[in-house]
């Protein structure tokens, strides 16, 4: 395909580039029945070539993209009035030309124009049973924000027949609605169903696989974080999607699947992902959150290493065991890490789980086992989900503590942590020649961790949607 500069330069000049030749007409040229009397398919053709440019033309700036599609969508328009009347006479070649017109204008992706509204409803007024119309239209009408009317059309359509194309639109549809609705759970329960109905009728839809990892994550975000699963299911979704044809090399789905995988602890994917997002569309957010991970990345290296530049070395600062008196009453105290390192083999643990140390814990689940750590410090960063802390087991073992579905309030430097069959991670790769080796532990629900010998109160899970940024 030429590059969009080669295609301007070209246009400018009155031709066509080389991947319309074939679909677009130019006014200037010969017209004769035998060229328009297929003119129909040719402008599907042209309709489909500005669709796949539209999604695969990036620039450095989104002002510099749309002015690119705008300019695109204006050669397209000039192409099709170029029919002769004569050739578009009948109650159904003008409901195709203003279809084709107005799917022309509908063409940058989330952006709503009102010249498309105008020529969909010109179609289906000329052609109700016209159903790639009522579609066009509930596209347009989800541009607008006008979701029940969006989803009215949607549904007329799945009224005549089941569309796979049309129910990841309702998928999408609800997705979008459930950043603006009262109930966001509801709609991303119906985004779920909407999908997986779609999928049973084409297993490789990639923009529905798409969808549906997205489903997934914004459960997760809006559960609190509690429910692994999701994430899992979520990134399973969007694995799949990456490779189908359509979703191949998709830079929002990289940047999806980026933090998808960071939330999940696989860093050097999730490091992957974005750099090529980055690469594939400068326009994006990538870069800061490339940087983010990577500067969070070296603080948990760091730290778990012994690298931290706490003044207080070998200390950490913890309430007081016993009580204050005088002016000293309920401020912190200096606590040895090395004495309450030693005191962790004293807390007591149900007897139906094994007292185990880091070395011993396998990648994944560890079921039936315990690791009991002392909190030296809260890890910040830019992020206020998920919460890192930095432990110490009872053989000095330094390892990082990621916390999801539980408020920050709960675990403070100096505790003494009990996690129950500790969900394990091994991080290990290189990146831009850092390497980056340390061990993680995961907990997603308050019933997971003991504080001080003690459980956690209930108050302490998180109930609702997680704060992605502090």
């Amino acid at each position: 395909m030429s590059t969009p500069t080669d295609q301007k330069e070209v246009m400018e000049k009155g031709e066509a580039s080389t991947d319309q030749k074939e679909v677009v007409m130019e006014k200037g040229e010969a017209s004769t029945d035998q060229k328009y009397n297929d003119w129909i398919a040719k402008v599907d053709d042209m309709v489909e070539w500005l669709y796949d440019y539209c999604d695969t033309h990036f620039r450095p700036t989104l002002e510099e993209k749309i002015a690119d599609m705008e300019y695109q969508i204006g050669m397209c328009i000039h192409a099709l009035d170029s029919i002769p009347q004569e050739k578009r006479q009948s109650e159904f070649e003008s409901a195709v030309f203003e279809l084709t017109k107005g799917r022309l204008y509908n063409s940058i992706p989330g952006c709503y124009k009102e010249e498309a509204e105008h020529h969909l409803v010109n179609a289906t007024n000329l052609a109700p049973y016209l159903l790639d119309a009522w579609v066009s239209l509930g596209i347009c009408f989800a541009k607008k924000r006008d979701y029940p009317r969006a989803k009215h059309y949607y549904q007329f359509v799945l009224t005549v027949k089941e569309d796979s194309m049309v129910l990841w639109q309702l998928a999408d549809l609800e997705l979008l609605y459930a950043r603006v609705a009262d109930n966001p759970p509801h709609h991303i329960d119906e985004c779920i169903k909407y999908a997986q109905r779609a999928l049973a009728l084409d297993d490789t839809d990639g923009s529905c696989l798409y969808i549906l990892g997205s489903a997934y994550f914004s459960s997760f975000i809006l559960d609190g974080g509690w429910n692994h699963d999701n994430t899992l299911r979520s990134l399973e979704a969007y694995e799949k999607a990456e490779k189908t044809h359509e979703m191949k090399s998709n830079p929002e789905l990289q940047y999806d699947c980026g933090i998808v995988n960071r939330f999940l602890e696989n860093y050097n994917k999730s490091l992957i992902c974005l750099s090529d997002a980055a690469i594939t569309d400068p326009s994006l957010d990538v870069l800061h959150q490339l940087k983010m991970t990577v500067q969070l990345l070296d603080k948990l290296e760091g730290l778990v290493q012994g690298k931290s530049n706490d003044k207080s070395k070998g200390k950490i600062k913890g309430k007081s065991k016993g009580k204050s008196k005088g002016k000293s009453k309920g401020k912190s105290t200096e606590t040895s890490l090395s004495s309450l390192i030693q005191s962790l083999d004293t807390i007591d643990l149900n007897p139906s789980y094994n007292r185990a140390t880091l070395d011993v814990l396998a990648e994944g689940p560890n079921k039936g086992l315990a690791v009991i750590g002392a909190v030296r410090c809260l890890v910040k960063y830019e992020y206020s989900t998920p919460l890192y802390y930095v432990l110490c087991d009872s053989n000095e073992n330094s390892f990082v503590l990621t916390v999801f579905g539980i408020q920050k309030e709960a675990i403070k430097q100096g505790d003494q942590v009990t996690l129950l069959e500790p969900f394990c991670k091994f991080v290990d790769f290189e990146w831009e020649g850092k390497h980056y080796q340390f061990t993680s532990v995961r907990v997603n629900l308050v019933e997971q961790v003991l504080v001080n010998g003690n459980a956690l109160s209930p108050s302490f899970a998180i109930r609702q949607p997680l704060r992605l940024y502090a």
